[in-house]
């Protein structure tokens, strides 16, 4: 019996990231078939699109799970300004530190699959870039992995055990091995975050500074090397 509830638990864990895909590929094939061109020069916005109709259906279904009650409880009494510096501060560290890693030990050049990725997110506006990678991807993805999956995950381990699943998980669900060592990693300073701080709101902030700190370094600064650090 308590297999079968740990196997309901797992299935309830991922099943919204599964929901989240699908809409993905039912808005890029729609799209592509309208006009193919149209979906190679704004792929990203598909991504934004498929954010906006996710994002509500899973917090429906966090309230369901009673992880929004502690919500109000926690941003009812604990916002402060040093929490949101610390945030912000914590988080474009780890983006450039990672990054620069990534690059130091030459990943990037060992590593090709996700040149595929790049030509396609790059081929954007820097609107549609902040529309979905800055703002839309992490709010769904935060939801998805640290609400969903690591709130479920906890009910099968310990929080360390949880907090590795999800950060792994994350990891790789971007298919591909540049991004899944920089999510993965990021992912586990996401997941600490939130555990810490006790908000999706905290890791949702963390989330859009990193992948705003990477467009601006990247798009504004010349800082070719951040590609990679994306999620």
């Amino acid at each position: 019996m308590k297999e079968k509830s740990n196997i309901r638990i797992l299935i309830h864990s991922v099943y919204m990231i599964l929901f989240y895909s699908l809409v993905g590929i039912c808005v890029s094939t729609a799209v592509s078939y309208y006009s193919v061109e149209m979906y190679q020069k704004h792929y990203i916005l598909c991504t934004f699109f498929a954010a906006l109709i996710t994002i509500p259906f899973c917090l429906r279904q966090m309230k369901c799970d009673g992880f929004l009650a502690r919500e109000r409880q926690f941003l009812r009494e604990n916002v402060s300004v040093s929490n949101f510096l610390a945030i912000v501060i914590l988080s474009i560290s780890a983006c450039v530190a990672l990054n620069y890693w990534i690059k130091m030990l030459g990943l990037m050049e060992l590593f090709h699959g996700y040149d595929r990725v790049e030509k396609l997110i790059y081929g954007n506006s820097l609107l549609e870039e902040f529309l979905a990678v800055v703002l839309a991807a992490p709010i769904v993805e935060e939801l998805l992995f640290r609400g969903l999956v690591f709130g479920n995950f906890k009910k099968l381990w310990n929080c360390r055990g949880a907090m590795l699943a999800s950060a792994l998980l994350f990891g790789l669900y971007h298919g591909n091995m540049l991004q899944f060592i920089y999510a993965f990693s990021i992912g586990l300073l996401l997941v600490y975050v939130y555990e810490v701080f006790g908000t999706i709101c905290a890791p949702i902030l963390s989330h859009i500074v990193a992948n705003g700190a990477s467009v601006l370094m990247t798009e504004c600064l010349d800082m070719s090397w951040v590609k990679g650090g994306r999620m």
